[in-house]
């Protein structure tokens, strides 16, 4: 019966196509004509042609400090050598940015918008030489770069390109009625120069996200990359700068730094007007020390000790999946990486065996000569850490179920075998200290109350992920965990949600990237209080030099009528203050 009722709508709606074709035909093409029309009416964008430019030599590749071999960490072959950026030659990159800054803070956000839709075509033109060009610096996989790299970046400039402006909109404050006459608003201006340091897991992405923020909010950009990634920034700054130019506007407006520790210093100490650093609480509180002799402003973006919680309730295959990518996404090079997964007891031994099975079934190797599901990891020091830090756990208790060692067939390259650990407690080491690499420790809990005290029991306060069947348990839980990010039944995903701030607490660091708030963070904020009406507010003078001894008594009223409580009280002071002013009527003239 019900499908012969689908049926017999389904036959009028196609009679009724069919018979008017013809019309159908003509309201498209009308409502498509005002669309067309509106847009050339109504929706002109405010963009200036301007002739194109040279593309120039970035001042950033002109470095004659220390040599930065720049090697494969997946076969440990050199690709050539930059040379770093001496601290002389940082300033000279500052002043050329702010060259390029004081002509694109006076730009509108249309041709912002422009030069980042520009930025997206970019990386579509280029994805394959972009993607190659991260697995050779980092050793990870082709589907690693492809997510980490080109869809994230073209999603944060998309968004920015839809919401950046609304975000930036200057916004009108409350004025109290003392003074109504008068309109308040807070308007976000350009910072000037944005110093910028990053890591090395995600080389491209790192620095378009945080220098296109950064010129959205109408500034230039010095990115100071990581010694251990430096070769990508060849190609990559090498088209930044091809899209600017190509628009007319200073390819100087974003420099990437080639450079080790010396050079990171410098660019927080050259002037910058504030610093964004993501990378580890040691190198962290460094660059707050340093800035904090000029007063620079900083965010600090820095490590985590995600916790990734487990429940009993959940279906067993769908949080194995969401656990395995968030231990070990890029190998586990991740800030936000689940480097501790509490599973309930009930579901322990399950979880753990499912765990080990799953992970000693994929496949490791150059991302280069095939089909990996994993490749290396990146920096040769992050190898010895997490080999130690899996050494030391075992020696105090762990059970090693996958992985654990090198992976001895690539000898020469910077491998580590993914890692399960399980019966991992809170007084091991492994359970505080950041791994950054591919280690999944598994630690029991069977009450909230143990849980709860064990996922706040480290220095980290990043991201947190839990996993249940019962949502609102979920965030019970999740709202007494020391977070700077909640997720839940996902990992990560709130990253590819770029209107959501990105940062943590604690020793995880303070200020925030993306979302409205990062824009923000890359503005000056200015308050400003005019006239409402534009006619100029005369001084009364109750308030002028030399003050009138009646003044006191009018004010104390005044304050009484507004603030105090009670409408009898409200009224006796009104009463008051009426009687004071009619003494004294040349007060509020």
């Amino acid at each position: 019966m019900e499908n012969s009722h689908s049926q017999c709508i389904f036959k009028n709606a196609k009679d009724f196509l069919t018979a008017n074709n013809a019309l159908i035909y003509q309201v498209v093409v009308a409502v498509l004509s005002i669309a067309v029309l509106y847009k050339v009416l109504f929706n002109r964008k405010n963009i200036t042609k301007r002739p194109k430019r040279d593309i120039g030599i970035s001042p950033a590749s002109n470095g004659t400090g220390s040599k930065i071999d720049c090697v494969n960490p997946a076969t440990g072959k050199s690709m050539g050598v930059v040379n770093s950026l001496k601290p002389d030659e940082v300033k000279t990159c500052l002043k050329a940015a702010q060259v390029a800054q004081a002509e694109w803070g006076q730009t509108t956000f249309d041709e912002r918008r422009q030069i980042l839709q520009d930025f997206i075509d970019m990386f579509i033109k280029h994805e394959n030489e972009l993607v190659e060009a991260s697995m050779r610096d980092t050793g990870k996989t082709r589907f690693e770069a492809m997510f980490g790299e080109i869809l994230t970046s073209c999603e944060k400039l998309r968004y920015l390109i839809q919401n950046g402006e609304k975000a930036l909109k200057t916004e009108d404050r409350i004025v109290p009625m003392l003074m109504g006459s008068k309109s308040a608003r807070l308007e976000y201006h350009p910072l000037g120069v944005i110093g910028i340091i990053i890591p090395w897991n995600y080389p491209i992405h790192s620095i378009i996200s945080a220098a296109a923020a950064a010129i959205f909010a109408g500034n230039a950009a010095l990115v100071k990359v990581s010694e251990w990634s430096t070769h990508s920034k060849i190609l990559f700054e090498h088209l930044l700068r091809k899209v600017l130019s190509n628009r007319g506007y200073d390819p100087n407006l974003i420099q990437i730094l080639p450079g080790m520790g010396e050079t990171g210093e410098a660019l927080v100490r050259c002037g910058v007007d504030k610093v964004l650093f993501i990378g580890s609480p040691g190198t962290g509180k460094r660059v707050m020390k340093a800035a904090s002799d000029s007063l620079t402003p900083v965010i600090l973006e820095l490590g985590g000790k995600d916790p990734m919680i487990v429940f009993d309730d959940v279906e067993l295959d769908w949080a194995l999946a969401i656990v395995q990518r968030g231990c070990f996404i890029n190998l586990g090079q991740n800030c936000i990486s689940s480097e501790r997964v509490f599973v309930h007891e009930k579901i322990y031994d399950q979880f753990c065996k499912q765990m080990a099975d799953k992970i000693n079934s994929l496949k490791q190797g150059p991302p280069e000569e095939g089909h990996f599901d994993f490749g290396s990891m990146t920096m040769p020091a992050q190898v010895d850490k997490v080999e130690h830090l899996v050494g030391t756990a075992l020696k105090e208790g762990a059970t090693l179920l996958a992985g654990g060692k090198r992976n001895p067939a690539y000898p020469k390259g910077n491998y580590f075998l993914p890692t399960v650990l399980a019966n991992v407690t809170e007084k091991m080491t492994i359970f505080q200290e950041e791994a950054f690499g591919p280690v999944c420790t598994i630690v029991k809990f069977s009450n909230e109350q143990e849980l709860i005290r064990m996922a706040n029991g480290t220095v980290f306060g990043l991201g947190c992920s839990i996993l249940s069947g019962d949502i609102k348990r979920a965030e019970r839980i999740g709202s007494k965990i020391s977070t700077g990010m909640l997720t839940i039944n996902d990992y990560g995903a709130s990253y590819l949600i770029q209107d959501l701030p990105f940062g943590g607490c604690k020793e995880s660091g303070f200020g925030r990237f993306n979302g409205p708030e990062g824009l923000r963070g890359f503005s000056r904020e200015v308050s400003v209080l005019t006239d409402r009406f534009g006619i100029k507010t005369p001084v009364p003078r109750l308030i002028r030099y030399p003050i009138d001894p009646a003044s006191v008594g009018i004010i104390r009223q005044a304050i009484y009528m507004i603030y105090q409580r009670g409408f009898v009280n409200k009224l006796r002071a009104a009463l008051n203050f009426t009687a004071q002013v009619i003494k004294n009527p040349k007060l509020l003239l």
